[in-house]
């Protein structure tokens, strides 16, 4: 009971920072992410409407159990028609904050993010920056979430391979001794 409510506490909190952060940008979504076989596409596309306006792009879900992380967005400038320029790309929940890695060249940005073990609960992945093309613009991806094998599962895993490789060496010693070799012959 007081771990889920220290994670809500977690929540709170994190939900009341990206709030505090929002309060200066002009569009703010917020979206529940479903994951298909693992992964699900992100992005947004913006207007002329929108053209000049700073965004925060929130994607949220939740893990069942210990999970990896990996997530990439892409953003391309058309010139001054159509673009968008990011600034960041973090995920936090759980006590997790991890910021992303941006490459860029020539009007293309690509931001990448891994965090590889997030441990069961709620999580915030947002995408930041503003809409610098006149025509509007857009950014998208992708995240995937794979299952970790906790400390237990891999423990069991060794051992079991170890007693597979302890009875296929028991078994070719056998072997080799009803072949009749010299050091395996018994008096009667």
């Amino acid at each position: 009971m007081k771990k889920h409510i220290l994670n809500s506490l977690v929540l709170v909190s994190a939900l009341a920072s990206c709030a505090a952060a929002n309060a200066a940008t002009d569009i703010n979504n917020t979206s529940a992410l479903v994951f298909n076989n693992n992964t699900t596409p992100i992005g947004a596309t913006y207007g002329l409407s929108d053209a000049g306006k700073s965004f925060t792009e929130n994607f949220t879900f939740s893990t069942p159990g210990m999970f990896g992380f990996t997530g990439a967005i892409i953003s391309i400038t058309l010139g001054t028609l159509a673009g968008v320029s990011l600034s960041a790309f973090t995920l936090t929940g759980n006590g997790v904050t991890s910021t992303g890695t941006l490459t860029s060249s020539a009007g293309l940005q690509t931001w990448t993010l891994i965090a590889p073990n997030l441990s069961l609960g709620n999580y915030t992945l947002a995408a930041v920056g503003n809409v610098s093309g006149t025509g509007g613009g857009s950014f998208g991806g992708n995240v995937n979430i794979a299952a970790v094998p906790e400390a237990s599962t891999t423990a069991m895993m060794m051992g079991g391979l170890a007693l597979v490789g302890f009875f296929a060496a028991r078994r070719r010693r056998s072997a080799n001794g009803k072949a009749g070799t010299p050091g395996n012959l018994m008096a009667a």
